[in-house]
């Protein structure tokens, strides 16, 4: 009869030791990633015709600009559709010279024509229209010029000095997206949690 009993209590242990090593080894500090997935954000569509506010990065002039010179712009105010804001103010653009000379003898006077043409939105080239400002130089010092704004007007001053054009870094305007643009802004990935897993702890079974 004892040695019945010995045999149980060795078999029940050795049970017990197989259970607890056949559970699995938690880490108590491993991180668990979050299973739960972020949903896509909606899809973005502009209307051709928006209005976006542009400015000048660098100062143009008569003096060393040419036809055919490219300057860069920047987004002044963030796009808002539907009461939603779907770019934000900074996005970088790009217009371009379209006629330019410089004062000469004779009472040449300089003459500067730019116009806007690009933002970059999502990565795409998106192309502007509509906002030209043009002028000639007078042999009046200091004198603020009107401008022409195509189809707005007089919304900017440019200062001519000597007859010949310099709009300042700053100078700004509206101008129209020619094209609809959609896309959809690229997806937030899910957190990953800090939670710690519980330990698991092996139980013995009473025979």
């Amino acid at each position: 009869m004892k040695f019945i009993s010995t045999c149980c209590l060795a078999a029940l242990s050795f049970i017990v030791s197989a259970t607890a090593q056949t559970l699995p080894n938690s880490n108590p500090t491993a991180p668990v990633a979050a299973t739960a997935n972020t949903a896509s954000p909606a899809a973005i569509h502009i209307p051709a015709g928006t209005i976006v506010h542009v400015a000048l990065v660098d100062t143009l002039s008569s003096r060393t600009n040419h036809i055919g010179d490219t300057f860069a712009l920047r987004l002044v105010d963030p796009i808002v559709v539907d009461g939603r804001e779907v770019v934000a103010a900074g996005a970088v653009g790009g217009g371009e010279v379209i006629d330019a000379a410089a004062s000469g003898l004779g009472g040449r006077q300089g003459k500067l024509i730019i116009s806007a043409r690009f933002l970059e939105i999502n990565g795409q080239h998106v192309r502007i229209h509509g906002m030209q400002l043009t002028a000639a130089g007078t042999p009046r010092d200091n004198e603020a010029m009107a401008v022409s704004m195509i189809p707005y007007a007089g919304v900017i001053g440019i200062f001519v000095h000597g007859g010949e054009i310099d709009i300042p870094a700053g100078a700004n305007g509206p101008a129209r997206i020619a094209n609809d643009v959609d896309f959809t802004p690229p997806s937030v990935p899910p957190p990953v949690s800090t939670e710690a897993a519980p330990q698991a702890t092996p139980t013995a079974t009473s025979p």
